[in-house]
C-alpha cells in the first residue's frame, strides 16, 4: 500500500500544529499494534492485555499484509474488528471537543463521534503499513487507581523502532467501569505528545473558523475521500 493518509494535510487549516500532527500520525502505529481480536478474552490486567494482544495483532497483520495492501475494504474490516473494540471512541471524541461538546446538539455529538472514529481508522490504516518487522512494544510498568467506581490505568511502554533509533515512550491511558467491564483506551501519549490535547487544538481552530457543523462536514468529506477512494 503506497498511499499515505491525506487527512492531516487536508486539515492544515485546522490549526498551526502541523509538525505535531505529523509526528502523532507517524507514531500512532503503536496504538494499532496493541489491538487484537482476542481483546474481549484477554486478561483483566491492562498491562497483560497490551502485552498479549501485541503479538496477536502483529501476527494477523503480517500474514495478510500483501492482500490487505490492495484491498481497502478488507483492511477496514480488519481494523474495525481489532482496533475499534480497544478504544473508547465516544469518550475520546467528548474529550477532544471539550467545551464544544456541552453546547453541541445530540446530532452533532453523534456525527462528530462517527467522523472522529473514521479519522482514527484512516490514520491507522496508513500508519500500520509503516511496520516492517523491526518494531515492537516493550511494557515497562503500570499504575491503576480507583475513582468513583471506575478504574483508571496508565500503562507505560516503549516503542522500539529498530535501526539504531531511540525507543519512543508511549503511555496508554485506559478506563474500566465496574469490576467486570472491559479496559478501553481513552487517550495516549506518544513521545510526550498527548493525543487528546493535540486533536483538541486541531479542532478548536477549525470550529472557530467553520463552526462545529462546518468542521464535521469538512472532516466527513476528508474521510470519504480517503476511505472510499
Amino acid at each position: 500500500m503506497n498511499r499515505q493518509t491525506n487527512l492531516f494535510a487536508d486539515s492544515a487549516s485546522y490549526g498551526p500544529r502541523e509538525r505535531g500532527r505529523q509526528v502523532l500520525a507517524g507514531l500512532v502505529l503503536c496504538a494499532v499494534l496493541v489491538a487484537s481480536s482476542t481483546f474481549s478474552h484477554a486478561e483483566d490486567d491492562p498491562a497483560t492485555l497490551l502485552d498479549q494482544t501485541i503479538q496477536s495483532a502483529l501476527k494477523e497483520f503480517s500474514e495478510s499484509r500483501n492482500r490487505l495492501a490492495g484491498d481497502m475494504p478488507a483492511l477496514l474490516l480488519l481494523l474495525d474488528r481489532t482496533v475499534v473494540p480497544l478504544f473508547d471512541f465516544d469518550r475520546i471524541a467528548r474529550l477532544v471537543l471539550a467545551k464544544h461538546w456541552k453546547n453541541a446538539s445530540q446530532q452533532q455529538r453523534d456525527a462528530f463521534s462517527v467522523e472522529f472514529k473514521r479519522l482514527m481508522i484512516a490514520t491507522y490504516s496508513s500508519a500500520l503499513f509503516k511496520y516492517n518487522g523491526e518494531q515492537y512494544v516493550k511494557i515497562l510498568d503500570k499504575e491503576i487507581k480507583e475513582k468513583k467506581q471506575r478504574f483508571l490505568a496508565t500503562v507505560r511502554t516503549e516503542l522500539v523502532l529498530g535501526g539504531g533509533s531511540a525507543p519512543v515512550p508511549v503511555d496508554y491511558f485506559m478506563i474500566r467501569t465496574g469490576d467486570d467491564g472491559p479496559w478501553r483506551i481513552y487517550n495516549l501519549s506518544v513521545a510526550g505528545l498527548n493525543m487528546v490535547i493535540n486533536y483538541r487544538g486541531v479542532f478548536q481552530s477549525a470550529i472557530l473558523e467553520k463552526g462545529l457543523t462546518g468542521t464535521i462536514d469538512s472532516l466527513r468529506e476528508s474521510n470519504d475521500r480517503f476511505l472510499t477512494s
